[in-house]
């Protein structure tokens, strides 16, 4: 075998081996993140908050919410099968929700959105649920499919008629 041979035989593999071994990897064990968050008005006092459960195996979710004016979060222990939450709402204020899901005593990334209601000057007087549009909606989930990442999703001033 010629020099040239007997190089090309042992750093090719060796070459090989070393690219495997830098490449990344799925971390193994790790919890997936919860997607597409989304808010909706129920009522002039209750906000559904809900999402899409994420690939892979997880027990429970832990929801954390707070508004601008709050100095405290409010944390809840949710069930795999709820995946979302109805919260005690006032239009008046700016929700921050974060939301991961729970294997054990792993945690996935937090899943972030903030949700505000808009409302007209006549609209804050007499808060109804017709009344209340949202203004700034936010959701930062990030997609695993097909290794992109989602572009973040903000919704500002959407004006919808209400009859009386």
């Amino acid at each position: 075998m010629p020099a040239t041979g007997l190089k090309t035989w042992v750093w090719n593999p060796l070459l090989c081996l070393a690219l495997i071994s830098l490449s990344p990897a799925p971390a193994q064990g790790q919890v997936a993140t919860p997607r597409r968050l989304r808010f909706k008005v129920l009522s002039a006092t209750q906000l559904h908050v809900s999402w899409k459960e994420p690939k892979g195996d997880f027990e429970s979710y832990r929801f954390i919410y707070s508004t601008q004016s709050d100095t405290e979060e409010t944390e809840l222990e949710v069930t795999k099968k709820e995946a979302k939450v109805i919260i005690d709402f006032d239009p008046r204020k700016l929700y921050t929700v974060k939301i991961t899901a729970v294997k054990g005593a792993q945690e996935s990334k937090p899943l972030l959105g903030t949700f505000e209601a808009q409302l007209s000057e006549p609209d804050i007087k007499n808060v109804q649920p017709q009344n209340v549009r949202p203004k700034n909606q936010k959701d930062t989930s990030v997609t695993e499919e097909n290794n992109e990442i989602s572009e973040e999703i903000n919704i500002e001033k959407i004006s919808l008629k209400t009859h009386r």
